[in-house]
C-alpha cells in the first residue's frame, strides 16, 4: 500500500490529472472556479471581482477578472491568468489591477469605454499592492526593495553561471529572529515592501517616485481625502522580531516632500487605516497589547483625527474581531479583498466579523458606537465585500450548501433576498446535492456550552450506524462555522458522518471564550470534543467501533493528543501538527510569539510544562493507527514535527504512516498546488475509508492474498 501511494503521489505531481467519474470525489477541486475580492463601482452599477480556476498544465490557479453590469449575468473581462485586485478609478471610468502578464507584478488599467488594458507600473521588483489617488490622477503602490548594507544583502553582481559546474550556493547571513516565513520558499528576503506613486495620465510602464525609504515593510496604501498625503501600518522598531503586533498608523507626504510619521503610538497592533468620505476621520483596526500578553486578543475597530488626535474605540461591546472571517478550504487561493467600508455620508461603518458559526456583516454608527447585524441569514459567512456611494454592497457569500458565488445588495434593503450576481459553480454540484450541517449545543465536563454541526452523508438513514469522522479546527484561536467546505463535502460523500465543534479556545465566542486555555493548550478543549463525541453517541446513528479523528495545525496537535489519552478511536490524520513543544518553539517562523503568549516561561528554563503539554510525551499510551501527513517547507509547524511523532510511533512498532509533501507550505491544504491538494484529501479519504469501513484495511487485504499465493 505505501509503494502505490508513493507512485500515486510521484504521478500527481509530475502529470495533468484527469477527473475521474466519481460523483463528488478528491479530484472534483481541478475542476472547482472560486471566486472573491467583489468591488462595486462608485456608482453602485457594475461588479468586478476575481474569478479562479485550475491550471492544470501549470498544476497552479488562473485567475482573471469578471464583471457584471446594471445587475446582468457575469461574462469575463481580461483573459490573462494571472489577474487579480481589481479597483475602480473614483469617477468608475478605469478599472485597475495587478497582473503577472509581464514578467513581474505590474499595475494595469483597463479604460471601460473600450480598447485593451495597458501596463501603468515597470517595478524592476514588481507590485505588492495599490490604491487609486481621490482625482484619479495618481496611484500609490508598494513594492519590495532590498537594503544595501543588511548582513546578506542580494547584490546584483552575480557569479557567471555554468550549466556543468554550477557555483555553490552562498550562505544566508542574518542576525535577525524571525529568519523566515510560512508561504515563502527559502529564508526571508532582506527586501522590504516600500511606498511609490505614479501617475495615470503620464504613459506606460512608468518608474514611480519612491515615497519611503524605511528599513521595515511598508503596508497597503490609502490615500487620505485631499490627496496630500498616504496612510498606512507598519511595524517601525528595531525590535520587531520581538513585538511583531506592535504596529502603528503612518502617514507620508505623497509628493515626497517630508518623511512617514507615526499618527498612533500604542502597544499593540494599529492596522487597516481608512479614511472617511468627508476627511475628518480615520477608522483603522488592533487592540491594546498588555502584559502579561494574552493568548489571544479580540481585534477592535478604532477612529481618530486626521492628526491621530481623539482616538476612541467603537463598538466596545462588540465582542468580536473586526475583519476576522471562518476557516474555510474553498476560498480563492491569493485572493484578499477588504472587510470594512465607509458609508458615502461618514456616518457609519460596514465591518464583517466571525460571530457563533456565522460570519456576518455589522454596521457601525460613529456618534454613539451602537452596532446592529446588517445580514439576516441564520447560516453563512460573507466573506469579503465592498460598498458603492449609494449604498450598495457587493459581497462574496458561501454557506454549507453554496459555495462561494458574488452577491449584491442595497444597505437599505439588506433583509430582502440577495441578487446573485455570479453563477460558477452550479455545475459541480453532485446529483443529491450538496450536505447540510445541523446545528448542535451540548454541555462539556464543566457545564460549559459547546456549539458544534453535524454534517451526514447523502440518503442518510437515521436507523443505521454509520463510521463518524471528529473533525478538529486549528489555531487554536479560530472558528469552525457555517461555511462552505470542500473537503467535508467529500468525506459526507464518501459515506462519513462528521462532528466539527469549537471547543473552548476558539475564536466568535468572546474573549473571554477563546483566552481561557491560556497555560493550559492542549487540556480542557480535548475534553470539550470528547464531550461532543459522547453526544454524538447518544444519537443512535454512529458506530462507536468506527471513530475516526483528524485535524490540522492546532488541530493536527489536538488529534495528536487525543489519541494519547484514549483508544477510542480506530483512525486518525494528524496533519502540520505540533508534536513537541520543546523543539517547536526553536523552529517555527512565529517563535517569540508563542513563546512570549503560550507559556509562562522559555523551554530551556520550564522543561515540565513544555514536555507535560507535548503529544509525544504520550505517544506509548497510543493505539489507533496514524496518518501523519506534513508539507516540507512548513515553516509554522516545521516537519520534524510530524517526523519526530510518526518515528516514534515506528520505534514503538505502532501502526503508522507518513506522506510528506515538497514543495508546500502550512497551508497547502488551502492554497497549495491543486494536484497536492487533491492527492492529500485522497490519502485522508482512503485512510478512513480503509479502517472505518468494519472491513480489514487495504494493505492487510493485500497481506492476507499474498499469503494466500504464497
Amino acid at each position: 500500500m505505501t509503494t502505490r501511494v508513493l507512485v500515486f503521489l510521484c504521478c500527481l505531481l509530475s502529470v495533468d490529472v484527469a477527473c475521474s467519474s466519481e460523483a463528488f470525489g478528491p479530484d472534483s477541486l481541478l475542476s472547482w472556479e472560486f471566486v472573491g475580492d467583489p468591488q462595486v463601482s462608485p456608482d453602485g452599477h457594475r461588479i468586478v471581482y476575481v474569478h479562479a480556476s485550475v491550471d492544470g498544465d501549470r498544476d497552479d490557479y488562473a485567475r482573471d477578472l469578471w464583471i457584471s453590469t446594471y445587475g446582468g449575468a457575469a461574462r469575463a473581462l481580461t483573459a490573462g491568468n494571472s489577474d487579480s485586485a481589481p479597483r475602480w478609478s473614483p469617477d468608475g471610468s478605469r478599472l485597475a489591477f495587478i497582473s503577472g502578464r509581464s514578467e513581474k507584478r505590474q499595475v494595469f488599467i483597463l479604460e471601460l469605454g473600450g480598447g485593451e488594458a495597458w501596463q501603468l507600473t515597470a517595478d524592476a521588483d514588481g507590485v505588492g499592492s495599490f490604491a487609486w489617488s481621490p482625482d484619479g490622477k495618481r496611484i500609490a503602490y508598494t513594492s519590495r526593495t532590498a537594503l544595501t548594507g543588511d548582513p546578506g544583502f542580494e547584490s546584483d553582481q552575480q557569479p557567471p553561471k555554468d550549466k556543468d559546474h554550477p557555483p555553490a550556493k552562498p550562505p544566508f547571513v542574518t542576525e535577525d529572529l524571525i529568519y523566515r516565513n510560512d508561504g515563502v520558499p527559502g529564508y526571508r528576503s532582506v527586501k522590504r515592501a516600500q511606498l511609490w506613486v505614479v501617475s495615470t495620465v503620464g504613459g506606460a510602464k512608468q518608474t514611480g517616485q519612491r515615497l519611503t525609504r524605511t528599513a521595515f515593510n511598508v503596508g497597503d496604501p490609502a490615500w487620505s481625502v485631499d490627496g496630500r498625503s498616504i496612510l498606512f501600518s507598519a511595524n517601525g522598531r528595531e525590535d520587531a522580531d520581538y513585538a511583531p503586533e506592535d504596529s502603528e498608523v503612518y502617514a507620508v507626504a505623497s509628493d515626497g516632500s517630508a518623511a512617514p510619521r507615526a499618527l498612533t503610538n500604542r502597544r499593540g497592533p494599529d492596522a487597516d487605516p481608512l479614511p472617511s468620505p468627508d476627511g475628518k476621520w480615520i477608522a483603522f483596526t488592533g487592540f491594546d497589547e498588555i502584559g502579561p500578553p494574552r493568548s489571544t486578543t479580540v481585534t477592535n475597530l478604532y477612529l481618530m483625527r486626521t492628526d491621530g488626535t481623539d482616538v476612541r474605540e467603537l463598538a466596545a461591546d462588540l465582542d468580536r474581531s473586526i475583519g476576522e472571517t471562518m476557516l474555510n478550504d474553498a476560498a480563492a487561493p491569493g485572493v484578499n479583498g477588504r472587510r470594512i467600508a465607509w458609508s458615502a455620508d461618514s456616518r457609519s461603518l460596514v465591518v464583517g466579523a466571525a460571530d457563533r458559526g456565522q460570519g456576518p456583516l455589522f454596521t457601525i454608527v460613529v456618534a454613539s458606537g451602537k452596532f446592529t447585524e446588517l445580514s439576516r441569514f441564520t447560516q453563512g459567512e460573507v466573506r469579503d465585500f465592498s460598498l458603492s456611494r449609494n449604498g450598495i454592497i457587493a459581497a462574496a457569500f458561501n454557506s454549507p450548501t453554496q459555495p462561494t458565488e458574488i452577491y449584491q445588495f442595497a444597505i437599505a434593503a439588506a433583509d430582502k433576498p440577495w441578487k446573485q450576481v455570479s453563477a460558477h459553480v452550479a455545475g459541480h454540484v453532485p446529483a443529491g446535492g450538496f450536505a447540510a450541517y445541523e446545528e448542535i449545543t451540548y454541555k462539556s465536563f464543566d457545564g460549559r456550552q459547546i456549539q458544534g454541526w453535524i454534517i451526514k452523508p447523502p440518503g442518510f438513514d437515521a436507523g443505521r450506524k454509520y463510521p463518524m469522522i471528529l473533525y478538529i479546527h486549528g489555531g487554536p484561536h479560530a472558528m469552525y462555522g457555517t461555511s462552505f467546505f470542500h473537503e467535508f463535502q467529500v468525506l459526507s460523500q464518501a459515506g462519513f458522518v462528521l462532528l466539527i465543534t469549537n471547543p473552548r479556545g476558539s475564536t466568535g465566542y468572546g474573549e473571554e471564550f477563546a483566552n481561557i486555555i491560556q497555560y493550559r493548550y492542549p487540556g480542557d478543549d480535548y475534553r470539550d470534543l470528547m464531550a461532543g463525541v459522547d453526544e454524538m453517541l447518544t444519537h443512535g446513528y454512529v458506530d462507536e467501533k468506527r471513530l475516526g479523528v483528524a485535524g490540522g495545525s492546532g488541530g493536527g496537535l489536538l488529534t495528536s493528543w487525543t489519541v494519547g489519552q484514549t483508544g477510542r478511536f480506530s483512525a486518525a490524520v494528524v496533519e502540520r501538527a505540533v508534536t513537541n513543544w520543546f523543539s517547536f518553539v526553536g523552529t517555527s517562523d512565529l517563535n517569540y510569539y508563542f513563546v512570549t503568549h503560550w507559556f509562562r516561561d522559555f523551554p530551556w528554563r520550564d522543561n515540565a510544562d513544555y514536555l507535560g503539554r507535548s503529544p509525544l510525551s504520550h505517544v506509548d499510551n497510543v493505539t489507533t493507527p496514524v496518518l501523519v501527513i506534513h508539507s516540507e517547507q512548513d515553516y509554522r509547524t516545521a516537519l520534524d514535527q510530524g517526523l519526530q511523532f510518526y518515528t516514534a510511533l515506528k520505534m514503538l512498532k505502532k501502526p503508522a504512516r507518513l506522506a510528506v509533501f515538497p514543495d508546500s507550505s502550512h497551508g497547502m491544504s488551502r492554497e497549495g498546488r491543486p494536484s497536492q491538494r487533491v492527492a492529500r484529501l485522497t490519502l485522508i479519504r482512503d485512510w478512513f475509508t480503509d479502517r472505518l469501513s468494519g472491513k480489514p484495511p487495504a494493505d492487510k487485504q493485500e497481506q492476507a492474498a499474498s499469503a494466500n499465493v504464497n
